[in-house]
């Protein structure tokens, strides 16, 4: 049946900011690294409605209402599938293709995309992996260790190296001629159009991979070490990495266990690294780019309160002044911005270095909020004193007066106008230019019947890493449980007319969870285990609680490789109760992959020594065994208990 190419619902919702989508319609208040609110789609007091920016999903532990962008639109504004695509599309100013199968064609540019991810990991690992082998890397950790880095910060930001010469990626990689391609794409390589010769874009550098908002490896920027140029060299613009969106060191300060409700935003990618290791974990850098709206956008999705860093010259101050213009029109009521001017030949690396993270905080006391920034730049060389100089300022401001989204800080700024130029408020609300024509509206809504949003990409939907609950990878109930199975409350989370789970059933179970039920946790976050470690055969008959979920999950891993795609194929299941806790559960810190990989093969020990004592009592009950396969069972199961009691290397 036609439908709207999967791929273009991918990359629309790679566009499209969830946080933003839902706070236009439903305020959210910021919750750690969350966004909560009450529940649009039932009545409740008490917030229990969650909105997950890393992996842009919404939950609601009230009700079960769940997804992404699309499915919000459909529920929210009662759209059907292809009216929240066309809305969501008008807004990322992106056409919506003729509906369609999914072609080859399709199914090979999300396979092109996949191999970028995995190619810009792969080049991650060897660059790292020559900060500890090349032979030509003593000069790279020399370099770091004048900086005063630590071998912890740079195994948190993943440093790495990029040694001399013009192939080192290309043999290190192995690179095929398709692989190559991909390289290029990735802005790993360089080839001379001439020439035609494909060589190492990074060369002879120290390499900071950049992460998104995922923790995927999307680009890298390299240092010179020595006096070569350009200083800094950052990947271009490729289909994964667009500079003017990303901020170096967002997603380290994510996984850390600060809740802040401000960010520092520095130039460079040292300096993050080293007011990170000095205490000041709260920073960000954009990527040799002027901050950016969509920047702006960016920050004040994660935090109340931005302190822009700059140098105090002539090049710092318009630095400044075009933030100032991008941050304007991000700015909402409740958000507060600052300008700090670092003194002459001081910057945050060396300054939290020298005089420690409470100097960066005192200057902080002292930075210029926006609003005082703002007319003092504008004030600049005006005589405050005239008619004249008060005119001059009274007409370079009033286009800013309306920039703001908040409307009360419009209200404040032009309340602040009034009292430089002495012009009263209502004088300077006339003389202001005259409003930009409106956008057009969203469509009305449809009487049509919502189609199945399972059958439109919703695999693309997940929640993020560690968040409200800092410490414990799970709940604090994270044992092994043998307690019954409560009963599955209807859940079809795929679609906007389902009937979800009774609140009260959700909240009623207690107690910890079942080992089926951590096992389902450690593939959400890890669903490459299935592959690397499969189930043992036939438990799905054994008399454990949850066991056929485990079973149901294990078989949506093969098939959704990604922890997002996993949690939106297990959206479409019918296990309310457990599903809704479990979704719950998953917001919690993620175990570290190898403790996950310890807990899962002794589960699977454990599993697979109840396969085998269930096994032998069929077959004692049954009367009359064959003596060797009664022998043949005896002995697979006193070697199973005893690989059970083994410790894990």
């Amino acid at each position: 049946m036609a439908r709207i190419p999967e791929n273009f619902t991918h990359d629309l919702l790679a566009r499209t900011d969830l946080v933003e989508l839902i706070d236009a319609r439903v305020p959210l208040k910021k919750t750690g690294r969350n966004y909560s609110a009450c529940c649009p789609f039932h009545q409740e007091k008490t917030p229990s409605f969650t909105v997950a920016p890393d992996k842009q999903f919404y939950y609601c532990f009230g009700c079960g209402a769940s997804g992404n962008a699309v499915g919000f639109l459909m529920e929210y504004e009662h759209l059907s599938f292809p009216e929240a695509v066309k809305q969501l599309a008008s807004r990322a100013g992106m056409e919506v293709p003729e509906s369609r199968p999914e072609t080859a064609a399709d199914r090979q540019k999300k396979d092109r995309l996949q191999s970028l991810y995995d190619l810009l990991s792969r080049a991650e690992k060897f660059y790292a992996q020559q900060l500890r082998q090349a032979p030509e890397r003593q000069k790279a950790v020399n370099y770091l260790k004048n900086r005063g880095l630590s071998g912890e910060i740079a195994k948190k930001f993943a440093i790495g190296f990029a040694p001399p010469g013009y192939d080192n990626l290309i043999n290190g990689l192995s690179l095929t001629e398709t692989s190559l391609e991909h390289a290029l794409t990735g802005g790993l390589l360089v080839r001379k159009d001439d020439t035609g010769r494909t060589y190492d874009k990074f060369r002879d550098r120290i390499i900071f991979p950049i992460r998104d908002s995922r923790g995927r490896t999307i680009g890298f920027g390299g240092r010179v070490l020595g006096d070569g140029k350009p200083k800094y060299l950052n990947s271009p613009e490729t289909p994964v990495f667009h500079k003017g969106q990303e901020l170096y060191g967002l997603w380290e300060w994510r996984q850390s266990h600060d809740r802040s409700d401000r960010l520092y935003v520095v130039e460079g990618y040292m300096d993050v690294i080293a007011l990170t290791q000095h205490g000041v974990p709260n920073v960000v850098a954009t990527l040799g780019t002027a901050t950016t709206e969509d920047h702006a956008r960016k920050l004040f999705r994660q935090v109340n309160e931005v302190i822009l860093c700059f140098d105090g010259d002539k090049a710092g101050v318009r630095a400044a002044w075009r933030a100032l213009e991008s941050l304007l029109p991000a700015l909402d009521d409740g958000k507060q911005v600052r300008f700090l001017f670092l003194p002459d030949g001081e910057d945050p690396d060396t300054l939290v270095r020298q005089q420690g993270p409470e100097a960066l905080r005192a200057l902080t006391d002292k930075a210029d909020a926006l609003s005082t920034y703002l007319f003092r730049h504008l004030s600049e060389g005006l005589d405050l004193d005239t008619v004249d100089g008060r005119a001059r300022l009274a007409r370079l401001a009033l286009p800013f007066l309306d920039k703001p989204a908040g409307p009360v800080y419009r209200a404040l700024l032009t309340e602040e106008l009034s009292r430089l130029t002495r012009l009263d408020k209502e004088s300077l609300i006339q003389l202001k230019p005259a409003p930009a024509a409106p956008r057009p509206t969203a469509p009305p809504a449809s009487s049509e019947p919502p189609q199945d949003v399972t059958a439109y990409g919703y695999e693309d939907a997940g929640y993020p890493p560690a968040e409200d609950d800092p410490g414990m990878p799970y709940p604090e109930d994270f044992g092994f449980a043998d307690e019954g199975n409560q009963g599955n409350a209807g859940f079809n989370g795929g679609s906007p007319n389902r009937t979800r789970p009774n609140p009260r059933q959700n909240s009623s179970r207690k107690g910890p969870l079942t080992l089926a039920e951590r096992l389902v946790l450690v593939l959400l976050d890890y669903p490459s285990l299935i592959d690397q470690h499969p189930l043992p055969e036939g438990i799905d008959t054994l008399p454990l609680p949850h066991i056929d979920l485990l079973v149901q999950v294990a078989g949506l891993c093969r098939q959704n490789h990604s922890a997002a795609a996993l949690l939106g194929a297990l959206m479409a299941l019918e296990q309310g109760e457990t599903l809704s806790r479990l979704l719950k559960a998953s917001l919690k810190p993620p175990m570290a992959e190898e403790m996950a990989t310890r807990l899962w093969l002794d589960a699977l020990s454990q599993l697979e020594v109840t396969r085998l004592e269930a096994a032998l009592l069929e077959v004692e009950q049954a009367g009359m065994p064959d003596p060797a396969h009664w022998q043949a069972l005896h002995k697979a199961l006193a070697e199973a208990r005893q690989h059970a009691r083994k410790p894990f290397d």
